[in-house]
């Protein structure tokens, strides 16, 4: 049975709440009067925190914006800060990074179940340099390895180019997965 009050439509029959009454809890049945006492004490309490137009402006831009970071998808001059980032830090070894096109459609792929964020590859990119700057910096051109990191479950793997002199490290991909199987060196941090 459908019921509605002050525009809410609702099934009558399915909404049920338990009420603590002398210690028994007692399941009672959602009647129109109910529910309408409900709304209206609900207005009460609301009116007591009204807000103007442009105060509810800024409180849902505050809550957009949160709500944006969580899911916010990495976009490319994001990814090239993330790059720049990465070129100071591995040109203390003579190496320089790069992304393909793949690897930001990639970061940003539903496969991944929860997202990549830039804290990720920040990250990433840290302790990764803290571990194994200097044995990437030795590696052969053309070598491939996969960057794996055993916290967030991110897996990166890249190539080693020569250019002009200096190491390309170009990060073909990147996915969130447990268990993610290669045939090159993986490298964990």
């Amino acid at each position: 049975m459908w019921g509605t009050i002050n525009g809410c439509q609702f099934l009558m029959d399915l909404k049920t709440k338990h009420r603590h009454r002398s210690g028994q809890r007692v399941k009672i049945r959602w009647t129109p009067l109910l529910a309408e006492k409900l709304v209206r004490y609900k207005m009460k309490t609301f009116s007591q925190y009204a807000f103007t137009e442009e105060e509810w402006g800024d409180i849902l831009f505050d809550k957009e914006l949160k709500l944006r970071q969580l899911t916010e998808r990495v976009s490319r001059s994001d990814l090239d800060q993330i790059e720049r980032y990465a070129d100071k830090l591995f040109a203390a070894v003579g190496i320089d990074v790069e992304f393909t096109r793949h690897f930001l459609d990639r970061v940003n792929d539903e496969r991944n179940k929860k997202p990549i964020n830039q804290a990720e590859l920040i990250r990433l990119f840290r302790l990764t340099y803290k571990k194994y700057g200097k044995k990437i910096a030795k590696m052969n051109p053309d070598a491939q390895a996969v960057i794996h990191d055993m916290e967030t479950d991110v897996n990166m793997p890249f190539v080693l180019n020569l250019k002009g002199g200096m190491l390309d490290l170009v990060a073909k991909t990147v996915m969130r997965k447990k268990d993610f199987k290669t045939s090159n060196q993986k490298l964990e941090v």
